[in-house]
């Protein structure tokens, strides 16, 4: 996953608290819920019957489970799990109170209700920090509503493409290029040759910046929405959907996700999954090449540079250009040298270093069982991790 739009540490900036009268539910817990007297219709129906299933749906803190009553799994397997950015799972349970203030409510198209949340929570000093603005949708199934993703409602109202295997949606402001489309669709059939595997089906959003994805995915404020980088893509694994905000209708390195997981539906280590997709996709529109032309460059100026501890690389490469991960440079190296001595048999081997299924989200696999593996493969350790990469490097 990737960029720098997409990694989330959940940073907050002040917000100035808005003088006005509002409701409060009376529930003594970390979340405190809030409709903003300018929603005037709060009380009306269906409103009200949406409001309550949005508030019933976050103070349960059930998330991305299959069987939720909160919402529809007409077309999606994951339907919540781009909420992960908010933290569903533990709102109610932080030191801090999330509050979560309801403000808006309206008829959208094809008979869909928008709903809009603004999460924020108040700092030790009485600071008021906005953590993000959140859409979700709602339609009625039979006679209650359930809750919608935010992607699957657009997907009834954006400009449509299909290309072989990939639904294509497209953001109002981006002109679709049949050719890059025709390109990542030879890619994909090229992941189906190397892998052995079935064709995936699968939807592709794509817009011309981060900023904009970022509204398609459903927040339309959220943490680094309006830095100056605005390249950036996420792939959810789960729903088989790749939101692109590259300007491109090709981004092979999200789709390398959705493969990987379809052969090992489990979370293993972060280096061998992004690894992979930057071996094969490269990382931020440049090639893997590209990227240890950076890393060789700099470790060359910077022969000191400590690259031991694999923990403390979880950053860009110091040279001021922003671009390179350490993480997917070392990561995607690390398994080009596995596929120059293995092949995809060595990838498959690597993506059994997990830490369960997938029902144990975010139990990744520990750094012991990714040095083991690589010692078992490549003679790599953590005692002799830096003095191999800088060795290697200096063959490029």
């Amino acid at each position: 996953m990737k960029n720098y739009l997409f990694y989330l540490t959940i940073l907050f900036f002040q917000l100035s608290c808005a003088q006005q009268k509002e409701e409060v539910s009376t529930k003594k817990s970390g979340l405190k819920f809030y409709i903003g007297a300018e929603v005037t219709n709060a009380k009306d129906s269906p409103e009200k019957e949406i409001i309550e299933l949005w508030q019933n749906y976050l103070e349960a803190g059930k998330f991305r489970i299959d069987d939720s009553p909160y919402w529809s799994y007409e077309n999606m397997k994951k339907p919540d799990e781009y909420l992960w950015a908010i933290g569903v799972q533990n709102l109610s349970s932080r030191d801090y109170e999330v509050q979560c203030k309801i403000v808006g409510i309206f008829p959208a198209e094809n008979d869909y209700y928008a709903l809009k949340s603004a999460f924020s929570h108040v700092d030790e000093n009485g600071e008021i920090h906005l953590d993000a603005i959140v859409s979700v949708y709602a339609k009625k199934f039979g006679d209650i509503y359930l809750l919608i993703n935010s992607a699957e409602y657009l997907k009834s109202v954006l400009e449509h493409h299909k290309v072989g295997s990939i639904n294509y949606y497209v953001h109002p402001f981006h002109k679709f290029d049949r050719k890059q489309a025709e390109k990542m669709n030879e890619f994909n059939r090229f992941m189906v040759k190397e892998f052995n595997t079935e064709p995936i089906e699968f939807d592709y959003f794509v817009a011309n910046s981060a900023r904009d994805i970022v509204d398609v995915w459903g927040y339309e404020y959220m943490v680094k929405m309006y830095i100056p980088e605005q390249t950036g893509g996420v792939a959810s694994i789960n729903n088989k959907m790749i939101y692109s905000g590259n300007n491109s209708e090709y981004y092979p390195h999200e789709l390398v996700h959705l493969y990987t997981y379809q052969i090992a539906p489990r979370d293993y280590h972060f280096w061998i999954g992004e690894g992979i997709a930057t071996f094969y996709g490269g990382s931020g529109g440049k090639s893997l090449d590209w990227h240890l032309e950076k890393l060789k460059k700099f470790l060359a100026e910077n022969p000191d540079y400590d690259l031991s501890d694999i923990d403390k690389l979880a950053k860009q490469i110091p040279n001021g250009e922003y671009m390179t991960d350490f993480r997917y440079v070392l990561g995607g190296f690390l398994m080009k040298k596995i596929y120059e001595k293995y092949g995809v048999e060595g990838f498959v081997d690597a993506l059994q270093v997990g830490g369960g299924n997938v029902k144990e989200f975010h139990k990744e696999a520990s750094n012991d069982a990714f040095f083991h593996f690589l010692d078992e493969k490549l003679g790599v350790n953590e005692k002799n991790f830096d003095t191999y990469i800088k060795k290697e490097m200096k063959k490029i």
